[in-house]
């Protein structure tokens, strides 16, 4: 994804209103290679932030599809930004993500495409997890 946005096009591209917090927490998401999560953000943001309003705005970044579920483990949900151009109605990473066994960083593969799965006229496919895992770059060095 390109890091170079204006955030607040792309928050009003999205239907949402540019707010100090909503800025500052998508400015984290794009400093940042891998994914995070809601207590990453928090740890991450000016101290005294409201917990509440930072999880409301990372609910409708991901309702929105400006932010994605990269992975969730015992470490939480992790978020990643999206493409600019993915909109809400039709929201999806079809991507496959990397998680590292050391340091639990996750990052979005996005040169590596999900590959067409056929589920058969029994199913209904919400969503596809499509996870690698490993060792991570900065922990092999």
């Amino acid at each position: 994804m390109s890091r170079e946005i204006d955030i607040g096009v792309w928050l009003h591209d999205h239907g949402l209103k540019k707010t100090p917090i909503r800025v500052k927490i998508l400015e984290l998401f794009l400093e940042h290679d891998y994914a995070l999560s809601a207590v990453d953000v928090l740890a991450l943001m000016p101290k005294g932030q409201d917990k509440v309003t930072v999880y409301r705005a990372l609910t409708s970044f991901e309702e929105k599809g400006l932010i994605h579920r990269a992975s969730e483990d015992g470490h939480g949900v992790k978020y990643a930004a999206c493409n600019h151009q993915c909109p809400d109605e039709l929201h999806a990473d079809a991507h496959a993500h990397f998680v590292c066994d050391v340091c639990h960083h996750t990052y979005c593969l996005d040169h590596v495409q999900v590959p067409e799965l056929k589920t058969g006229e029994d199913f209904e496919v919400d969503r596809i997890h499509y996870t690698l895992s490993g060792t991570c770059k900065n922990c092999l060095s």
